[in-house]
């Protein structure tokens, strides 16, 4: 491709060139501190190097282990039926190790793999100018030139190439060429079907795609289009920001991992407009702080965050805190995570960053500052996300505090959504007790059709009906309303309502309560029943599990769980599985209370977290229809209405 004519005026590539490098960071310097300061993220970085320059990579489908991609990587293949494999392959992740290890070690087998992966790349997917008249529908499919990927290449890996390379005599101005005609060609395609894909912003692709084309605008402000490429970027990533973040905090997808994926994306924006001197608004600027809350309250104590609809159960709130960090020279959040993470494990995550950082120095020097402290904060224990219909209570914000995350959102807002209606998480005493299960997969097969139903999850069904119909991996069936209404602190209790109307004529309320900053209440209000079947699942991340007298005792060497049920029902313990990565899941056991009711039915269930051989004494009384009592440490009356549950403690 002939690049000058690409150009707002004719210059030669020598001069392009040169006055790419003028804008590039001084990575000599950056990398000596790391290389000094940092030795563990240079032997990780490196021996990730390694691996990846003789093709083995840990992709989706490969269950956790470096698989052979080819060397070079067969860029067009889709293996073990899933269709991520082939998105994420063609977003060159790797690069970014063997890039940094050629900055630390000068190696230069590290850069001349990057730079024949990547003519291999250009010369084996045809991108060419016909692309731009293709039907919208092509840039969803499987093959590199997906959206998103283009999106992804063109903000988070392509441009590394220029910043550990671009000085070098590596990157020549023959190479300068054909990364500048498949960049600008790609952008071209970006700028056109992005927006007509993502019309009203709400949706993190979006986000992306708009970084990528804002990315290549400000490398190459030289080309014709870039002014233009560099509003529509930053105006489309202002819009992300009032479409995407809700006002109580919180990424309008609702799952937690995205939310981490895009403090990074929206913070990441702010990085940019440091280095190259420009700003986003104030509006834009206090969302985002704003949201860097969601990441935390979304942390379970015990440091991974609850993984409710396509979520793993990952330690990604570092990331957004670190980028609250670089985007707003704020701790807060790296303190707030130290609290519930082991300090080392976030000098770690944190580390991975260390390259975008504006000040290196300083930095690394403001993360060792926080080891050896207890960050103070007056942060309310009490969230609730109108928007997602999502209450977060804790006791406090240690890693011993209870916590609990409750979901009720219908009708969905996107299909990362799990058919998990009421659903809730629950951790306790250093243990994960009650877990979502997570995504384990994006494959269309029975894995991710069992990992979304509603009978993996910590709610309520009835006759073992779904809420709504699993249609395939991203898409559902018709939903009916369904809402969190009512959350409070009412003093020794914090309490959360919500219902649905999605087995209407029935109708589902869940009221949960933690109590006194010891145990769990769940009280479930179903009306409108004609000799129907209510089944209750509790999904435990226990494999020690035994039905007693009462109701359910699980243990482990952390922490125990005991659940009381005030009827006589059928109890049965199934196989479950929960998943944190990935393609791997852990056995745990799936509990399953099931009667047969008519009319109207209240069911209460108390979750007494404990540890030791002691097992609490806890035996539910129903004093009357809706009225229930029990003694532990206090005397406790439970009163249950179809739009309240109060708790009380009679002398």
């Amino acid at each position: 491709m002939n690049i000058q004519a690409l150009l707002k005026e004719p210059i030669s590539t020598g001069q392009l060139l040169s006055n790419l490098r003028s804008r590039l960071e001084p990575m000599t310097n950056k990398s000596a501190y790391i290389f000094e300061h940092m030795p563990e993220l240079v032997r990780e970085t490196i021996t990730n190097a390694e691996e990846a320059y003789w093709g083995f990579l840990k992709l989706p489908g490969t269950g956790g282990v470096r698989e052979f991609i080819g060397n070079p990587p067969c860029w067009l293949e889709i293996r073990h039926n899933d269709h991520e494999f082939l998105w994420q392959l063609n977003r060159m992740t790797h690069w970014q190790d063997l890039l940094e290890a050629y900055s630390l070690t000068y190696d230069e087998k590290y850069g001349r793999k990057v730079i024949e992966e990547m003519l291999d790349w250009i010369g084996t997917v045809e991108i060419g100018e016909e692309l731009m008249d293709y039907p919208l529908s092509y840039f969803e499919e499987c093959h590199p030139l997906r959206a998103l990927e283009l999106g992804i290449r063109n903000y988070k890996t392509w441009p590394l190439i220029l910043e550990h390379l671009g000085h070098t005599k590596l990157f020549t101005e023959a190479i300068l060429e054909q990364y500048l005609g498949a960049v600008y060609t790609q952008t071209k395609i970006l700028r056109k079907v992005s927006p007509l894909l993502w019309p009203k912003a709400d949706h993190n692709h979006f986000l992306m795609e708009c970084l990528g084309i804002l990315t290549t605008a400000l490398y190459f402000p030289e080309l014709r289009e870039a002014e233009e490429w560099k509003s529509f970027a930053i105006d489309g990533i202002e819009r992300c920001c009032l479409a995407q973040l809700t006002e109580d905090g919180g990424q309008i997808e609702g799952c937690p991992s995205y939310h981490n994926g895009c403090m990074f994306w929206f913070g990441l924006a702010v990085v940019l407009a440091k280095r190259f001197h420009f700003k986003f608004s104030d509006q834009y600027m206090e969302l985002f702080r704003r949201n860097l809350d969601y990441s935390i309250y979304s942390l379970r104590p015990t440091g991974k965050c609850v993984p409710v609809g396509d979520s793993h159960a990952n330690n990604l709130a570092i990331m957004g805190a670190v980028y609250g960090y670089m985007a707003l020279d704020d701790l807060t959040w790296l303190g707030l995570a130290t609290n519930l993470i082991d300090i080392r494990e976030i000098l770690h995550e944190a580390s991975k960053h260390v390259w975008r950082a504006l000040d290196v120095q300083r930095f690394f020097e403001d993360l060792q500052s926080l080891q050896g402290k207890h960050y103070e904060s007056d942060q309310s224990t009490t969230f609730w996300n109108r928007t997602l219909h999502q209450a977060i209570i804790r006791s406090g914000w240690d890693s011993k505090a209870l916590s609990f995350l409750f979901t009720c959102r219908s009708p969905i807002k996107n299909a990362h959504a799990h058919i998990d209606l009421m659903s809730f998480d629950f951790t306790a005493l250093g243990k994960d007790m009650i877990c979502d299960p997570g995504i384990f997969c994006y494959r269309e097969d029975e894995d991710r059709k069992q990992f979304k139903s509603s009978s993996y999850h910590s709610t309520l069904l009835i006759d073992g009906r779904d809420h709504f119909e699993y249609i395939s991996s991203f898409q559902f069936g018709p939903q009916k309303v369904g809402a969190v209404y009512h959350v409070e602190d009412r003093g020794f209790y914090q309490v959360a309502s919500a219902y649905h109307m999605n087995y209407e004529p029935m109708v589902h309320y869940r009221h949960m309560a933690l109590v006194d900053n010891q145990f769990l209440v769940v009280a479930d209000r179903v009306g409108g029943l004609e000799h129907n079947k209510v089944q209750r699942y509790f999904h435990l991340d226990y494999t020690e599990v035994e039905a007693v007298s009462e109701g359910v005792i699980a243990t482990s060497d952390i922490a125990n769980l005991a659940i009381y049920t005030c009827r006589k029902e059928e109890v049965e313990l199934l196989p479950g599985r929960l998943s944190d990565v990935n393609d791997i899941a852990r056995e745990a056991t799936r509990v399953r209370f099931q009667g047969t009711y008519s009319g109207t039915v209240n069911l209460l269930t108390v979750l007494v977290p404990y540890q030791g051989d002691r097992i609490p004494a806890v035996k539910i009384q129903t004093d009357s229809d809706g009225r229930y009592s029990f003694n532990y440490g206090n005397r406790y009356v439970i009163e249950i209405t179809d739009n309240d549950m109060t708790i009380s403690k009679p002398v």
